[in-house]
């Protein structure tokens, strides 16, 4: 697969499953873990669900013609482990510094010239998640072609296909 198509691919599924991760946080933020002490928890389960969700994307859609398997499924689950323990972290500390208040009052201001009603703390919030899902998203497609997805062949999937058929013939 070229260059382009598999990232056009994973900027695609990246982004559904950012999406999917963000509607399950909303959705569990607003009903079964509301209240400011439960919000981790909503955390907690948005982006379990999103790295397998993330897993299957990327295996089965972006990184299809490479071999896949446990080896592969651990290194994903690592890597994942350590961005939300060491990367996230810090880079939400660097997007809260003070140096982006002038980008966070800019699109404040659009979205009150706009008359969109979101509060100023909203979006600053939701800045600081968009620029760290894009810093993210470039240093995870790098991760993911060069270290977990990096071995090229068939996949486990294909070797299964390929041996099932195999075995078909001979009991013919």
């Amino acid at each position: 697969m070229k260059l382009k198509q598999r990232a056009g691919r994973y900027f695609i599924f990246g982004v559904l499953n950012t999406l999917i991760g963000y509607g399950i946080y909303e959705v569990l933020a607003l009903t079964v873990f509301s209240g400011e002490r439960l919000l981790p928890f909503a955390t907690l389960v948005s982006g379990v669900v999103s790295v397998f969700t993330g897993y299957f994307l990327h295996s089965r859609f972006t990184w299809k013609e490479r071999k896949v398997g446990k080896r592969e499924a651990g290194k994903f689950l690592i890597w994942n482990i350590v961005n939300s323990l060491a990367t996230k972290p810090v880079l939400t500390a660097f997007f809260d510094l003070k140096l982006f208040d002038s980008l966070y009052k800019l699109a404040f201001d659009i979205c009150s010239f706009l008359h969109i009603p979101f509060s100023y703390e909203f979006v600053e919030s939701t800045g600081i998640f968009v620029l760290i899902t894009a810093v993210i998203m470039v240093i995870n497609y790098l991760v993911y072609d060069k270290f977990v997805f990096g071995r090229k062949g068939s996949s486990s999937r294909e070797q299964e296909e390929v041996k099932e058929t195999k075995e078909d013939k001979q009991t013919e």
